[in-house]
């Protein structure tokens, strides 16, 4: 990606301004001149600030002029002024939610209840002290209709115990079992079977700025760092459900 000069985050205190349409041959043009300049670039979109364009590299996020010479990055989220919207994250969430779309059930280790109302993506590493105390506590989380989707994350990184653990888990005849026991701190046996899902889940989760466990993706696509109880997740859950905004 080609650097980016960075322009001042007061930008998003502007006075609100009518949606940009890329319907006019101008948006048009400059979309094409950006996706030859931005040849990396996911995709390149309008923003509803006129003459300012939205890149996404994989689950990162850039904004631009026209020419592609300025923009900001970062903390320096988009923002619908007059609704207070974090349109950014609005992307984001999109982009999550497509992340959780994307792994099939073998990909991940499934705690369901008899009747879901939520399913969540947990990304979780077997050392971490709140994501035990969150698999102690899935029998409340069922109670409450929340249903768990674990993806592996050791904090610690590749060629390491936890790594390999993990790995072992998720190559375990009994996976679930497995984790249960890793997570109470029983012993695992050491096993290879070739399975993609712990490279790839931690890949994800580092894509999505991950830096710790557990990190809790929504339905919605929202991103809840760390450990919730259960009866303040299904309230969380239920007023973001109730005041989540259409696409």
């Amino acid at each position: 990606m080609k650097s980016l000069r960075l322009i001042a985050p007061a930008l998003l205190l502007l006075a609100p301004l009518a949606l940009h349409s890329d319907d006019g041959a101008d948006a048009r043009g400059d979309i094409a001149r950006l996706k030859e300049k931005y040849a990396n670039a996911d995709e390149v979109r309008v923003t509803p600030i006129e003459g300012l364009y939205e890149l996404r590299f994989g689950y990162r996020l850039a904004y631009v002029d026209a020419e592609g010479r300025f923009g900001f990055l970062g903390s320096g989220d988009l923002e619908d002024v007059s609704t207070g919207e974090n349109l950014s994250e609005r992307r984001r969430a999109a982009a999550r939610r497509e992340l959780m779309a994307s792994l099939d059930d073998w990909d991940t280790l499934d705690f369901m209840p008899d009747k879901t109302a939520y399913e969540l993506l947990v990304f979780t590493d077997i050392d971490c002290g709140y994501c035990r105390r969150l698999h102690q506590q899935m029998a409340e989380y069922h109670q409450l209709g929340i249903g768990v989707r674990y993806a592996a994350f050791p904090r610690s990184g590749p060629d390491t115990d936890t790594w390999t653990a993990m790995q072992s888990i998720w190559c375990s005849d009994d996976r679930l079992e497995a984790l249960t026991r890793a997570k109470a701190g029983g012993f695992v046996p050491e096993r290879q079977c070739g399975s993609p899902s712990v490279e790839r889940h931690y890949g994800l989760g580092r894509e999505i700025g991950l830096s710790g466990t557990p990190a809790l993706v929504t339905p919605s696509g929202q991103l809840i760092p760390g450990y919730i109880p259960p009866a303040r997740l299904a309230a969380m859950l239920s007023e973001s459900e109730a005041s989540e905004p259409p696409e």
